[in-house]
Formats: C-alpha cells, sequence, structure tokens
C-alpha cells in the first residue's frame, strides 16, 4: 500500500550515512484516524509494509555483514495540525504519553527493519525483546512540534538496540530518551538468526556501542551465574541491604497491625487490575498483539494505580524496565495487575513512586495462567 504521507526529505548529518524525515499530516485521505493505532504507527506500518512487499528478484542478492549507522527521524507537526494534535492530547492539555510509548515501538520496528534488510532476500523478522529505559528529561508540550530521532547503536550474534531521542524546541538537550532491544528471527524456524552488524563512525556511536557491549557481557554473566545456582535468582549484597528493612517493616505490618507505621502500606493493598480479550483490531504485523498497544495499557493502568495511591495526579519520570518474555496472540484472555513497589521522598514538595505492572495470559479451560510481560515505571507526586 502506497505511503499517504509528504515525501522523505534527505539530509545529510554527521556520524550517519542518511538522515529520513517524513512530515506527518491528517490532511490526507481520513482512513489514517481509523483504527485503533496513532496515526504514526499507521504510517510507520504502512512504510514497512512496502518495502517487505518489494519483489526480492527486483533486485540483486547482496550479502551485507555490516551497516554504518543511519537515523530516520519523524516530525509531529502539531502547530500546523489541530486534528493531529487532538489526537495526542490528554485531558490536561498535556502529550498524551502512552501514545507516544506506543510510536516509539513501531519507529524502532522500523529502524531495527531497515538495518536487517538485505538486498534480494526476504524480509527480516523481528521481535522487541525488552526496552531498557524510556526517561523523560524535561515536558513535552503539546503546542510545539516534536522531532524523533533514532538509530542501531548496537549488534550481538542475534541482537541489535535501537536509541532515539525526543527533541523539541527550544530544548537544548533532548527532552525524552529511549533505548529498545530486538532479536532478529529465522522466518521459517523463528529461531535467533544472525543479524547484520554495525559498524560505529563517530566518536559518540562508538562510546555508546561500547557501553551496550559491556551492558551485554554484565548481563550474560548474570545469566550463567544464575544457571550455575540451578536457575535461583541471585541478589547482591546492595539490594540485600535497601530490602531488609522494607521487608521488616512489612512483617510488623502483617503481625502486629497495630503497632505498624501509620503512613505504610502493603503491597497487596495498592493492587489494581483489569482482564480483557484482546482484538483483531490490536494486533501487529505478524499477527501477535501489537507490544506498542501492551505498553500503553500498562502505562495508562500505572499512571491510575499511583493517582489513586498519592491522592495527587502524577507526572510520568520514566519507564524503567519492560520484558517481552513471551508473545500474545488475538482472542488471549489478557490480565494487567499494577501494583506500587515502593515510594521515596525526593524532598518536601514530593518524591517518587515505582509501580510494577504484569501481563498475563489466563486460559481457563486448560487450568493455566502464564506471565507474558513486566513493566516498571516511575512518577513523581507532589506532596507525597
Amino acid at each position: 500500500r502506497a505511503a499517504r504521507a509528504s515525501p522523505w526529505r534527505q539530509q545529510q548529518l554527521s556520524s550517519v550515512s542518511q538522515t529520513s524525515w517524513r512530515l506527518l499530516s491528517t490532511e490526507d485521505d481520513s482512513d489514517q484516524r481509523h483504527g485503533h493505532y496513532t496515526p504514526v504507527t499507521k504510517q510507520l506500518w504502512q512504510d514497512r509494509i512496502a518495502a517487505a512487499t518489494k519483489r526480492s528478484s527486483d533486485q540483486p542478492i547482496q550479502d551485507l555483514n555490516s551497516k554504518p549507522p543511519e537515523v530516520t527521524q519523524i516530525v509531529y507537526p502539531f502547530t500546523a495540525d489541530k486534528s493531529f494534535k487532538e489526537l495526542y492530547r490528554n485531558p490536561w492539555n498535556f502529550i498524551r504519553i502512552g501514545n507516544i510509548l506506543e510510536d516509539l515501538d513501531s519507529l524502532a520496528g522500523n529502524i531495527a527493519f531497515q538495518h536487517c534488510c538485505r538486498p534480494g532476500h526476504p524480509p527480516p523478522l523481528l521481535v522487541t525483546a525488552s526496552v531498557d529505559d524510556i526517561a523523560l528529561h524535561s515536558p513535552i508540550s503539546i503546542e510545539a512540534d516534536v522531532a524523533v530521532r533514532g538509530q542501531v547503536v548496537w549488534t550481538g550474534t542475534s541482537a541489535l538496540d535501537i536509541r532515539m531521542e525526543l527533541w523539541q524546541q527550544p530544548q537544548q538537550q533532548p527532552s525524552l530518551v529511549a533505548l529498545f532491544s530486538f532479536v532478529h528471527l529465522d522466518p521459517a524456524t523463528k529461531r535467533p538468526a544472525p543479524v547484520v552488524q554495525l559498524t560505529p563512525v563517530s566518536p559518540q556511536d562508538k562510546e555508546i556501542a561500547a557501553q551496550r557491549q559491556a551492558l551485554a557481557d554484565e548481563r550474560r554473566r548474570a545469566r550463567q551465574a544464575q544457571a550455575a545456582s540451578g536457575g535461583q535468582m541471585l541478589v547482591t549484597a546492595a539490594a540485600r541491604k535497601w530490602t531488609s528493612p522494607l521487608l521488616a517493616e512489612a512483617r510488623l505490618m502483617s503481625d502486629l497491625p497495630a503497632l505498624a507505621p501509620s503512613d505504610a502500606v502493603l503491597m497487596p493493598s495498592t493492587v489494581l487490575q483489569n482482564t480483557f480479550i484482546t482484538q483483531p483490531q490490536q494486533q501487529n504485523m505478524h499477527g501477535r498483539v501489537f507490544g506498542g498497544f501492551l505498553m500503553r495499557r500498562a502505562y495508562e493502568l500505572a499512571f491510575a494505580t499511583t493517582y489513586t495511591f498519592a491522592g495527587a495526579r502524577p507526572a510520568f519520570v520514566m519507564v524503567d524496565e519492560v520484558s517481552f518474555k513471551k508473545p500474545v496472540d488475538v482472542g488471549d484472555l489478557l490480565r494487567f495487575k499494577s501494583t506500587v513497589l515502593h515510594t521515596q521522598r525526593t524532598g518536601p514538595a514530593g518524591g517518587l513512586l515505582y509501580v510494577e505492572v504484569e501481563a498475563s495470559v489466563a486460559k481457563p479451560e486448560r487450568l493455566s495462567v502464564s506471565s507474558t510481560n513486566t513493566f516498571l515505571f516511575v512518577f513523581s507526586v507532589a506532596g507525597l
């Protein structure tokens, strides 16, 4: 299907081979407005479908072993398109963070797809493995245009990391930074397959790639240590020191509730959850439920949990971690369960709340429930 947005404009930037710009507009066909997803996600998917449906016979086979980083940028024209702006406005006239999270997953998928494409070969199959971090550094205004720029920053044997930055004038630094990890799968076996390697160009590219490699090595050592311990979760000394007072306070509340601190709450008392059947309109390009949809729904439940717990409207700070353990299929009975894990006073004016959301699929006919995703969000609340 042909893309209906404005044509790409090409521009060279330092340390990248090519930059792609797209101005997304609501003045084109109205079907861009229909369906479950944002117009940005729809356009990104249309671009990916158009690239995937090109006949491999049209291009000579090239076995590319490596590629330099290539930046892709999309623009949100909030100032020029009022109907587009309305789709991203929340009830308090700020930007809907959940919609941005959805778009980030789509953009990261396109960047990974573009990197893994090889002329003359079938289109690559990629799945989101995890989200390491999505940190908000400054508020995002709905009254100014937004640009999101991303590129591959590291590749392993079958995995690749995508870093994205959200920019908005007059900020001199990115308002938001996100890191997504993808895995390249063999289309036939659905097993991890070798990925086109990244060739960093600039000193900054090389520094980020080295940092991601060090993190990958650390995680591999942790997995090896866990396997050597028989699969038991290893708790560091720092973690034990931090959690021990909290566990002691929880035991006091459970065993001697009348003597417990009046401002303490047991975690089960903070739980909110919702359960629903996943629909065809929530699927991604591969027929599974879209990871961006799951992340947006988890965020909205975490926001509501924080709101009801703190008694004041929270502000998003970051997505600390997201793990995609198992795919979710259309028609699954999906349950989201949120829990306040920890509160932290940052000063007399307020503090931070850490909220975990676990997604699980229940199969009542099989008497089974399996965890599919875990999301960890951080919010700030005034007067906490």
